[in-house]
């Protein structure tokens, strides 16, 4: 065992500590304001649509220039669309370009010591600003706009509308290598707001509102009745109550109309006489069940812990139990590693449906990092079950940044599996989600922790269980088209003549209007899901519009007419929204190209990179190759000033709401220091090489206190001389117990003249930050803000002091919350056979509160089987006793029901019995 020199430091605690040099001065950091200093956020939402409106607000209280960086989230479903500063009165407006070109014309201007900025896409639903050379004393006002769609909760009338605030730390694989990746390992965290938060939210529906309800916040609504000028239209105002610092969380509204939906064609006119069309359909219908193949795929990394991990198993095991009686399933657990629980998918039946519901109950989030790609692949390269259809349902948090790689392996797998996502939390990767079921051909659902998760479940399980409508196509009234501009293909003379033999035939006369659909391809439809199309045209505004959707049944229609009171106004917002979507489709196009064998793949990825940048210059919106840039141009003329430099200052992220289980608290975790004046922790690092699991070279030390169930304790390092880093995998010591041997072997142990313990890292280190700041102007950062990449020394402290005490009340307070089956409902659902029936015992008779003697008697009076009588009788119980908790047990009853049906030798007669069974239940008989 190696001895530890310990005559230098007055206090130690467990955690990473950076080795410093005998010829390094040991010098605590200097302290930083942050420059964030408020965040007023406004949005108007009308129906499906919504334009959302950032205030960030920066001041620079240091005396050089700096330059703040500042990643927060978007809706992945929108783009900014809108990019402005004002600094000392002056107005500066930003200009979409080509990143690269946007990048350097920033650079450049901040060299030339003037204030620039720049914002741009990191991932879809992320957003990095950067304010440049922002001289001292100088306050400055950013202001982002973006669009985005809103949709419906699946199943429901609701409209679901959200505002993310935060962006959980995200796992970074050591295989991602690129600048995007690099720039989420730069994110840096805080468990307290960096800036106060404002918000406001104006609704407008062309119906009466009925209720506006928040999940997250507390809120207050004040209805503004109809709205003038426009008929039918109704308006309210959101605004959250009291004052908030905190950003931890999505702000998710849900409002329900006073009516059910009706489909509408909204359009929008712009002055150059360009029009805008937005069908907006919430289908319903109901085709013949499939057979099928269900493969559930349970996110178990360490950031899943707590609340989340309880609502997936909860989730899982409604699933397991609503299956139908005739399908194949599996249950898959990923993190760092991943495992199938039956080496193929198996047979539904009690067995099985026991031996997965056993697993269920004792899953853990243990599993370290969060690495789907692999069981994506192994999922989708399993050889097909003849005669049932693969569906995959994942649940996870999202909080990955291979997003893309895993977004476009599941396009290119569309064919073989559809793909449902459950985005489980309140910092769920909404990108990684809403992606995963766009490309899959599925559904996404969301929920956070303070709403239930029964209906989205049994809403995702019907759905897949059913087909969907495919082959959706728009037929335009009103107006004489020509092909849409996209699918155009210009014919060609084959007639052998001395007159246009082999030429273009004459193109489609003017008065033939050219039109733009986006998204070129429509998406599969499922019941209950929102469907949003756009049409662009030049001049004129179609009458209406007939979709027609392929089903096994036939093709289905509708037919929706235009109403000037479905004008939505002049703010582009629906041309905007239309080029977005086929920037996003052309995205996806990209993301799965290295996964379908396409040949001359960066040819066809150069094509449709250019195209994309065509669509967002034009229209102004960003996207992955298209940023914002704006440069201040009232210092061009100034002399530089030779010893003025610019310090870098990241605003933190606020730790997402109950991330890791709640159970990491930045501020309560203890840092290893190696001098007494730096016995403040600041931060801690994971170096990448203990991702991915190599224990060859890591001490027992590291190892042993891993194990026993408790709550990790997460190593920290002091920044004397480092950044503040995002976390991108989950604390180590549960990841060390997911090691592979020789799988990475980045670590190497290095003898030094006191005989420390020391290890190289390599130059993918994962630090994170720790310092608690306080959302306020007086809230301080490390000043020691440059990119490390150098790949120092640095030392494992592993002195362990934290309070097992604490933690072994929290492992108990947890076990208690996560007893599964707790209400009469879940224990009857428990109760019931894979095939749908239920047996005629003692378990049934104390959930129903009759004496099984009674019961039995009962079922001999009628001359019923005790099967029959049995699952008649939890039929009964379910409809009358717990109708409240329909969202539950609906499929549970629907599976009872056909085995009734298949039970009973009277046809019609399943009725007749499970009145009898209402009436012994409701004690009237």
């Amino acid at each position: 065992m190696a001895a530890y020199n310990l005559k230098n430091v007055s206090s130690v605690h467990c955690g990473l500590f950076r080795e410093i040099s005998n010829e390094t001065e040991r010098v605590p950091p200097t302290k930083c304001p942050i420059p964030l200093i408020s965040v007023d956020v406004n949005a108007s939402l009308v129906h499906a649509v919504a334009q959302v409106e950032v205030t960030q607000v920066y001041v620079n209280k240091e005396e050089q220039p700096i330059e703040a960086i500042y990643f927060f989230p978007v809706n992945p479903e929108g783009a900014v669309t809108h990019f402005q500063a004002e600094l000392e009165g002056r107005v500066i407006k930003g200009v979409v370009k080509a990143h690269e070109e946007a990048k350097e014309e920033y650079e450049r201007a901040v060299r030339s010591q003037r204030t620039a900025f720049l914002g741009e896409e990191t991932k879809a639903d992320i957003f990095k600003i950067r304010v440049g050379f922002l001289k001292p004393g100088s306050q400055v006002k950013v202001i982002i706009g973006y669009v985005t769609q809103v949709k419906n909760e699946p199943g429901t009338n609701a409209i679901r509308f959200y505002i993310p605030t935060t962006v959980a730390p995200r796992y970074v694989s050591p295989s991602e290598k690129d600048d995007k990746a690099k720039e989420i390992g730069n994110m840096r965290f805080s468990d307290s707001s960096p800036a106060r938060l404002t918000l406001k939210v104006v609704v407008s529906l062309q119906d009466k509102i009925k209720s506006i309800e928040s999940p997250t916040h507390s809120i207050q609504v004040e209805k503004q009745g109809q709205i003038p000028g426009k008929q039918g239209w109704e308006k309210a105002l959101v605004k959250l109550s009291g004052t908030t610092i905190d950003m931890d969380r999505d702000f998710v509204l849900n409002i329900l109309p006073e009516q059910i939906h009706k489909p509408r064609l909204y359009s929008e006119k712009m002055a150059d006489g360009s029009t805008a069309v937005m069908v907006h359909l919430i289908p319903s219908f109901k085709l013949d069940e499939q057979k099928t193949e269900l493969i559930f795929v349970l996110d178990r990394s360490g950031s899943m812990n707590g609340q989340s991990i309880r609502l997936a198993k909860e989730a899982l095991l409604l699933f397991l139990h609503s299956m139908p009686a005739d399908c194949y399933f599996n249950v898959i657990g990923f993190g760092s590693s991943f495992s199938f629980l039956f080496p193929n998918s198996a047979k539904y039946d009690d067995g099985t449906l026991k031996i997965a519901v056993a697993h269920t109950k004792d899953l853990e989030a243990d599993l370290g990092g969060t690495e789907i790609l692999k069981p994506l692949k192994d999922i989708f390269e399993k050889p097909e079950i003849k005669g049932y259809l693969r569906q995959v349902f994942v649940l996870t948090d999202g909080q990955v940044s291979n997003t893309d790689g895993v977004i476009g392996l599941t396009q290119a797998n569309a064919h073989k599996a559809r793909v449902f996502a459950l985005g489980i939390g309140n910092g769920a990767s909404h990108h990684l989600v809403e992606g995963l079921a766009k490309a899959g051909g599925g559904t996404a659902a969301f929920v956070a922790y303070n709403e239930s998760i029964n209906n989205k479940v049994l809403n995702q399980l019907k759905n897949a269980l059913q087909p969907s409508l495919t082959d959706i196509k728009l037929t335009w009234e009103g107006v004489e088209l020509g092909l849409p501009t996209e699918n155009r293909r210009i014919a060609v003379n084959k007639e052998k003549t001395l007159m246009g033999y082999n030429k273009p035939i004459e193109p489609v006369p003017e008065s033939r209007i050219e039109y733009k659909q986006s998204p070129k391809q429509i998406p599969p439809i499922h019941d209950g899901s929102q469907l949003l199309v756009f049409g662009l045209f030049h001049r004129e505004c179609p009458s209406g519009v007939v979709i027609t959707a392929l089903s096994p049944d036939g093709p289905l229609t509708i037919r929706l007419e235009h109403s000037d009171e479905n004008d939505v106004g002049t703010s582009g917002m629906l041309h905007r929204l239309a080029a977005l979507k086929l920037v996003r489709e052309l995205e996806l196009e990209i993301s799965g190209l290295s996964y379908q064998g396409v040949d001359q793949v960066s040819q066809s990825e150069e094509s449709k990179k250019n195209e994309i940048i065509e669509i967002a210059c034009k229209n102004g919106i960003t996207s992955k190759y298209t940023s914002f840039v704006a440069i201040d141009v009232e210092d061009e003329t100034k002399q530089l000033l030779k010893n003025w430099g610019m310090e870098t200052r990241y605003v933190p992220l606020q730790l997402a709401h109950r991330w890791y289980g709640g159970k990491c608290s930045l501020n309560s975790l203890s840092c290893a220091s190696t001098t007494s004046a730096l016995t403040k922790p600041y931060s801690f690092l994971l170096p990448l090489s203990l991702h991915q699991g190599d224990t060859a070279n890591v001490p027992s030390q590291l190892v042993h206190f891993s194990h026993g169930g408790k709550p990790p304790h997460i190593p920290r390092r002091c920044a004397s001389i480092e950044p503040l880093y995002a976390p991108l995998a989950p604390p180590f010591p549960t990841i060390l117990t997911n090691f592979n041997a020789g799988e990475a072997h980045h670590l190497r142990s290095t003898p030094n003249a006191g005989n420390d313990l020391m290890f190289r890292s390599s130059p993918n280190v994962v630090p994170m930050p720790i310092d608690s700041l306080q959302g306020n102007n007086d809230t301080m950062i490390s000043s020691t803000e440059a990119d490390d990449d150098s790949g120092e020394d640095i030392g494992f402290g592993l002195f362990d002091d934290y309070d097992e005490t604490k933690n072994e009340t929290l492992d108990e307070d947890l076990e208690e919350e996560s007893v599964l089956f707790r209400t009469s409902c879940q224990k009857l659902i428990n109760l019931q056979c894979y095939d749908g029936s239920f047996a005629l015992d003692d378990k049934l008779s104390d959930i129903i509160a009759i004496p099984l003697d009674k019961l039995n008697e009962d079922h001999q009076k009628h001359g019923l089987p005790e099967k029959v009588f049995a699952t008649a009788l939890a039929v009964a119980f379910f409809m009358n006793k717990l109708a409240t908790e329909k969202d539950v047990w609906d499929l549970v009853v629907l599976k009872a029901r056909k085995w009734l049906e298949r039970n009973l030798a009277v046809d019609g007669h399943v009725e007749g019995v499970i009145n009898i069974a209402a009436c012994i239940v409701s004690e009237r008989c």
